[in-house]
């Protein structure tokens, strides 16, 4: 559970954090999707669930690996324009993780549930319907914004990156929590006696 839950902790904080040096991404995202799918090949190996996440993991990394090379945020000096169809490929790429974290969640509720772990279910409940709530939102606003006014573009893109900035942090922080579900509920156990000595 440790080692599964802490590759996918690195693995989507390798999708959210960018950082570029010229045009190359040292913290590139194909290599954050693998990280994530060895978590998630680790999890199913040992509790038996978690397939279909496991293929969307896969097809992320090899669609993302453009991003290696291009800089994620638009501007002129990747000579990626607007109509080179980038903010299409950015929004496609945002959906697809989307869909992965909705199956990660839902790995993580059948976890939680297997460990009995009343607290860690309901936290992964609500955090689960907020985050899907906050990034469908996100996603469905994110394209009127080329037809707004330049100044309520920038503000209204600036909240934008804030909502999705709390919740990856959000995520991250139980993704981080569960990496000692298995240990907690190991140490929460009434040790047994033996009673025939």
């Amino acid at each position: 559970m440790r080692q599964a839950f802490a590759k996918m902790f690195w693995g989507f904080l390798f999708v959210l954090v960018e950082i570029h040096i010229i045009a190359f991404d040292l913290l590139p995202d194909p290599l954050g999707y693998f990280f994530i799918y060895l978590g998630l090949e680790k999890i199913r190996s040992e509790y038996k669930t978690g397939n279909w996440s496991r293929l969307v993991a896969l097809i992320l990394f090899a669609f993302s690996l453009p991003t290696i090379f291009i800089q994620q945020t638009n501007n002129d000096f990747t000579g990626v324009s607007m109509s080179d169809g980038w903010p299409l490929y950015m929004n496609a790429l945002g959906i697809g993780k989307l869909i992965l974290v909705f199956y990660v969640f839902q790995i993580m509720i059948k976890l939680a549930q297997q460990f009995g772990d009343e607290a860690i279910l309901r936290r992964t409940e609500q955090t689960f319907k907020a985050y899907i709530i906050a990034m469908l939102i996100v996603s469905c606003v994110q394209p009127f914004l080329m037809n707004t006014s330049r100044d309520a573009g920038i503000g209204a893109g600036l909240v934008l990156i804030g909502v999705s900035l709390i919740m990856d942090i959000v995520l991250l922080i139980l993704l981080f929590k569960f990496r000692k579900l298995e240990t907690d509920r190991l140490d929460t156990e009434e040790p047994v006696v033996d009673l025939k000595t």
